[in-house]
């Protein structure tokens, strides 16, 4: 048996894994032309500021492959000819399979504004990405970054501690709708400008401006669709020396267009419950792959650790042992520069994509609180009396207790009598009370 895995982040290096321990004789080839070892993409942050080595991200040490006899095929697939089952690479040689793991990934959104395309547009997803952009980072230099994401907040923090003048650009009225509430995001902004990052909120790129060279002059905003407030006179455009385009990621499956595969609109794949793609002896799994949600809506789930159970479900599937992906409770962590956050269970998206306010439906209620004069706030979701989801900004919070509660469904009473269980010991770091209610008048 000939298994062949066309990517080595974690979702490919996993299922690899869990292919070899079942299966000791099998021939297993992982397919990349990005690096030859599995590394941490979310640790590309550090490498840029020279706090790693591209070797440190690496989780397994290099014998790893000869030890457990994986081939490595260091080149980028053109095309799957599914019915042959076979893979073409750029320069024409193939590659045959038996069953086959489509761990792709994703790619970085490509920036859609008039004047983009050029010199000193960068993006922040692959070690393509951080090698142009170490390049062109000098001390001094003034950078545009547009996405409201995690990826954006990361580079504008690692442009900035290397002495660059940052212009943070989100499109939504606050940052990280997806994850954040109006106060939450507030809080935030409040402390990326506390740092010294000039945040512009409710603007929308127009246009790219570039000289007669072709070099980068600057960006021109305007409000972006229902932005509350318009933009400060003056404030239309600003100059720039280079351009991050943070706005997300798309499934890395261009080579996949003329394959028969069945694709979302989005371009991720298509699976089965399995993550069966279309095809005969086809898997697909990870970011790349389009699944079902617990809403009942269909599209990738984007995170390291699903992509790593997803991996795992992929291998045991493709062994015919019967698994069925499902995922557990959300959870996510981060930072945005050296505030903490951690995320657990439900928490409803509060702002559409064009700026309208969304409803989170009958019984959803939250309980916030800011401690009084410092940057930590909890804000805990009830479905009823019951908790369902927690975001909580500053300090660290262990998502296992978070998640206990959820699955358990607790009260919130029950975890307010509670929460200080769930926060990390951190030295010098007050714990965590209740503050009391405002006295009535």
């Amino acid at each position: 048996m000939h298994y062949v895995i066309v990517g080595n982040g974690v979702c490919g290096i996993e299922a690899a894994l869990a292919l070899r321990r079942k299966d000791g004789e099998a021939r297993i080839t992982l397919v990349a032309d990005e690096h030859d070892h599995f590394y941490s993409r979310t640790a590309l942050m550090y490498v840029f500021a020279g706090q790693m080595r591209v070797r440190d991200t690496e989780p397994y040490d290099r014998g790893l492959y000869e030890r457990l006899h994986f081939e490595r095929v260091r080149r980028r697939v053109a095309e799957l000819d599914a019915p042959g089952k076979s893979l073409r690479f750029e320069g024409g040689s193939t590659l045959a399979y038996d069953r086959l793991l489509l761990a792709v990934g994703s790619r970085a959104r490509p920036a859609p504004w008039p004047g983009a395309a050029g010199p000193g547009l960068h993006y922040f997803v692959t070690l393509r990405d951080l090698e142009g952009l170490d390049h062109e980072a000098k001390p001094g230099r003034r950078a545009v970054v547009v996405g409201g994401g995690l990826i954006g907040v990361e580079v504008a923090e690692i442009l900035l501690a290397r002495g660059l003048q940052v212009t943070f650009v989100v499109r939504e009225n606050w940052y990280f709708p997806l994850a954040l509430d109006e106060r939450e995001a507030l809080m935030v902004a409040e402390h990326l400008r506390a740092h010294g990052v000039d945040v512009r909120l409710g603007a929308n790129v127009e246009e790219v401006r570039r000289g007669a060279d072709g070099a980068l002059a600057g960006v021109r905003l305007g409000d972006a669709p229902r932005t509350q407030a318009a933009l400060a006179p003056g404030a239309a455009e600003v100059p720039c020396d280079l351009l991050v385009c943070a706005i997300g990621v798309v499934p890395n499956t261009g080579f996949l267009a003329e394959s028969g595969l069945q694709l979302s609109k989005g371009g991720a794949i298509e699976v089965d419950d399995a993550l069966r793609a279309s095809a005969p002896d086809v898997w697909a799994a990870g970011d790349c792959a389009n699944v079902t949600w617990a809403d009942g809506s269909r599209r990738p789930e984007q995170l390291w650790y699903t992509a790593r159970d997803q991996g795992r479900v992929a291998a045991a599937s493709m062994l015919g042992d019967g698994a069925t992906y499902r995922r557990g409770t959300w959870y996510n962590s981060a930072k945005f520069f050296d505030l903490e956050y951690t995320t657990a269970g439900w928490v409803p998206v509060r702002l559409d994509w064009d700026n309208t306010p969304l409803d989170p439906g009958p019984d959803v209620s939250d309980w916030f609180q800011r401690s009084p004069g410092r940057s930590d706030t909890q804000r805990i979701v009830c479905k009823g009396e019951r908790v369902i989801g927690f975001n909580m900004l500053g300090g660290r919070w262990n998502h296992e207790v978070l998640l206990d509660w959820i699955d358990s469904r607790r009260s919130l009473s029950f975890v307010l009598d509670r929460l200080a269980d769930a926060q990390f010991d951190e030295e010098l770091s007050p714990r965590w009370r209740r503050q009391p209610l405002p006295s009535q008048s």
